[in-house]
């Protein structure tokens, strides 16, 4: 390969001793001998630029950047590739392979009178992802980069040292500096700079190399350059597929960032600030507590509109909504009300509601807009009645109340329709549609329509409140099985060690179901935040800790994940910094799914019912808290349609003719609609001679006895496997027992004497 041959010169000190020279545009009386001119010795290098391999932007014009660190560890000096169109300069330059190449970091001081000062470089050498800086040796508050910099607002570049000593790194500016050499194509060798990156303009050709000299000591530029490999997270941290793995929203570090949102995917690639890097360095607003996706958005709340001590990302405010697909921004609001944000659910396609400190608001998602206040959901001061976590039934939303109780609204008139008192902390709907709160020391069974409510005491521990510094608690529900899990606690102020299950069905307790890992040396793991969660697909639980002892401890941090056997199957350790992760977030990656079954044309000629409960379903959502509803009615004079408090769809005729029903099927804010033809041939009968037009079988997943509902006379039942081969599963009494055959997904289609039916069947 032909070699393209650089000329240099060795630094040195033996001629023009009393010669003023400029570092970086800035003149300096106390660094003499150094000078473009001074030529004493060439030395050819081993590279050009086919022979670079990471190149970072994209254009027709293409630069070389060198850094020479002279600091014994190998490999010394690196070269990276630069490409762009128009005009740019070397602080362009830098400034993109900074943010593009994450094991490169800088310490920059901007805004002097001579543009941008460049006072420190680094590199991630042994891969510890430990890109930290100290100054003045203060290790409880390291300065971490964003987009490869670290900014000062004075040359006091000689205060800074590494986190990780492995790493390379150079900085100063009195006792030691950093030396500006370039080349342009017209040039025979390179020459001293003696202005700053800000003010040197690039050429197609140019190099650029970055020279430090410890201690003032002067150094050659080296004959041997490292071409950079490519780094591994560059193309994913671009083209993130956000439904492939779960987000994490982190508080972060109040006083100094405001919230942010790393995402890990199911490759093991752990994605940091993914809202700010689509969204060019803004965030959230101070103290991000929680985030929710309903339909296509993700909605981030944070406890107050912006964080005072942030100077690097710009604030969003107390609630942010964002394309839960690609994190862009659509909108973001300082106000939400007068209060500090603390949760929001999703109420329809058209409507949600934002928990406060100050009540519960109604917000507008189709035109983006904060709403008023619901009556009687405010009141009791922001740390005696704030609102906490917020869920949404097929009926109502239930809603946390700090002192006063859990209240229910009714989403259709945006009313407060019950107050269940009493001194709760957090609340779920349990996969079998169940309604349930917990308090220190009880979980309480609410029922979904009449509110009436049921207490069983928690044998020995305790659940660790949550309302002194709000976040959103531990307690959550399997959407597979019928159970919760929560983090129990010593104290109010205490978490404990262990992860406790409750099985809805038996009312059964499981006080040790998991250990939190990492409880042996002084300083162990707790959970922050939330700290637990449970996958909607994989019902595995994700249990986020951080480390004991307050002060630089909090910057370790962990995420768990946890099989349904209490096991933990895999652990990842997060980059150094204080995220103070608030909770876990899933994609919705999959629509409600409508049973065959369900028919698109019926007879009526009297008051029928149709049960909704069994004929949709979500993959990664709670099925019982599908909300369904009319959505239009073509002939309304013919057929009278409502959806009871049961989720029974109730035809009644009204006078003969037919009727276009569309019924809407709401998962978390994913719409499916199916339209039902009703013909009708005669008049309203009464209440009590309602007739129930419904075939279901269950539970779907099953195990081992499969139950069919229906009120018809069933002739003949047919199991197929995924090949087609039919499979011996006798009907006994309206059950078939299927406990041996093969997991996996079967066909079952029923005859019955008024028609056939056929539904999918999943063996587990």
């Amino acid at each position: 390969m032909k070699k393209f041959y650089l000329l240099t010169m060795l630094f040195f000190f033996a001629f023009f001793t009393n010669a003023q020279v400029a570092v970086q545009g800035v003149p300096r009386n106390d660094i003499q001998g150094i000078g473009g001119n001074q030529l004493n010795t060439t030395v050819t290098t081993n590279i050009n630029f086919s022979d670079i391999q990471y190149w970072v932007g994209s254009g027709t014009n293409e630069a070389a950047f060198v850094v020479q660190w002279n600091d014994s560890k190998n490999p010394d000096a690196l070269v990276w590739g630069f490409r762009w169109n128009g005009n740019a300069t070397g602080e362009d330059m830098l400034k993109a392979i900074a943010k593009a190449d994450h094991r490169f970091f800088t310490l920059f001081y901007p805004g002097t009178q001579f543009g941008t000062a460049i006072g420190g470089m680094g590199f991630d050498l042994n891969g510890q992802n430990t890109n930290a800086l100290y100054k003045n040796g203060n290790i409880t508050y390291p300065l971490y980069p964003v987009n490869g910099i670290v900014n000062t607002g004075a040359y006091d570049f000689d205060d800074f040292t590494a986190a990780d000593a492995g790493d390379h790194w150079g900085s100063g500016w009195y006792n030691s500096y950093w030396s500006y050499w370039v080349k342009d194509p017209t040039d025979a060798d390179f020459g001293y700079s003696g202005v700053g990156a800000s003010s040197r303009v690039l050429q197609n050709g140019s190099w650029d190399v970055w020279n430090f000299s410890p201690g003032l000591a002067s150094f050659p530029i080296s004959s041997t350059l490292t071409p950079v490999s490519v780094y591994a997270a560059s193309a994913s941290s671009v083209s993130t597929n956000f439904t492939d793995g779960y987000f994490m929203v982190n508080e972060e570090w109040f006083g100094h960032t405001n919230g942010s949102v790393n995402f890990i995917g199911n490759n093991g690639q752990v994605n940091y600030r993914v809202y700010s890097n689509a969204n060019n360095n803004q965030a959230f607003g101070a103290t991000t507590q929680y985030g929710t996706i309903y339909g296509d958005k993700f909605y981030f709340i944070s406890k107050q509109a912006a964080d005072g001590g942030d100077t690097q990302y710009t604030p969003g405010g107390r609630l942010v909504v964002a394309n839960a697909q690609t994190m862009q921004k659509i909108a973001g609001f300082n106000n939400i009300g007068g209060g500090d944000g603390r949760s929001f659910v999703g109420v329809n396609e058209n409507k949600g509601y934002i928990g406060a400190s100050n009540g519960i608001f109604v917000f507008d998602i189709a035109n983006m807009q904060v709403g008023s206040l619901i009556t009687g959901t405010g009141g009791g001061g922001q740390y005696a009645g704030q609102i906490g976590n917020m869920i949404r039934s097929s009926k109502y939303v239930f809603a946390v109340k700090q002192s006063a109780g859990i209240l229910v609204i009714d989403p259709a008139t945006d009313t407060l329709v019950s107050t269940i008192p009493g001194a709760f902390h957090s609340i779920v709907q349990a996969k079998d549609g169940s309604i349930w709160a917990i308090q220190d020391q009880k979980v309480v069974n609410i029922h979904p329509t009449t509110f009436a409510t049921t207490s069983y005491n928690i044998p020995t521990t305790k659940y660790l409140g949550s309302w002194g510094a709000w976040n959103a608690g531990s307690f959550s529900a399997s959407s597979k099985q019928n159970v919760l899990y929560w983090i129990n606690s010593v104290n109010s102020f205490v978490s404990g060690t262990q992860i406790v299950k409750f099985d809805v069905t038996t009312k059964a307790f499981n006080e040790s179901f998991a250990t939190i890992p990492g409880q042996t040396g002084t300083y162990k793991q707790i959970p922050y935040g939330a700290g637990l969660r449970v996958n909607p697909t994989t019902d595995e639980l994700i249990l986020n800790t951080t480390e004991s002892g307050f002060g630089a401890h909090y910057q370790k941090n962990w995420i768990h994940t946890i099989g349904v056997n209490g096991t933990i199957t895999n652990t990842k350790t997060l980059n150094d910094y204080y995220w103070f992760p608030a909770m876990a977030v899933f994609p919705d990656n999959t629509l409600p799914t409508v049973s065959s079954t369900f028919p698109s044309q019926v007879n009526v000629n009297n008051a029928s019912v149709i049960d909704l409960k069994t004929i949709v379903s979500d993959e990664d959502n709670l099925s019982s808290a599908i909300v369904k509803s009319i959505k239009s009615n073509s002939n309304p004079a013919a057929v009278s349609a409502v959806i009871n408090a049961n989720d029974e769809l109730v035809l009644t005729p009204v006078a003969s003719g037919t009727a276009d029903i569309k019924i809407s099927f709401n998962s978390n804010g994913r719409v499916v609609e199916k339209l039902l033809t009703v013909n009708s041939t005669t008049s309203t009968l009464a209440t009590a001679e309602v007739k129930k037009i419904e075939f279901s079988i269950y539970p779907n997943p099953v195990t081992d006895i499969l139950t069919l509902k229906t009120q018809e006379k069933i002739l003949n039942v047919t199991i197929y496997d995924a090949s087609g081969k039919i499979i011996n599963a006798p009907l006994n009494n309206g059950q078939i027992n299927v406990s041996m055959l093969p997991n996996g997904v079967y066909i079952l289609k029923a005859v019955t004497d008024k028609a056939a039916y056929q539904q999918k069947l999943i063996k587990k």
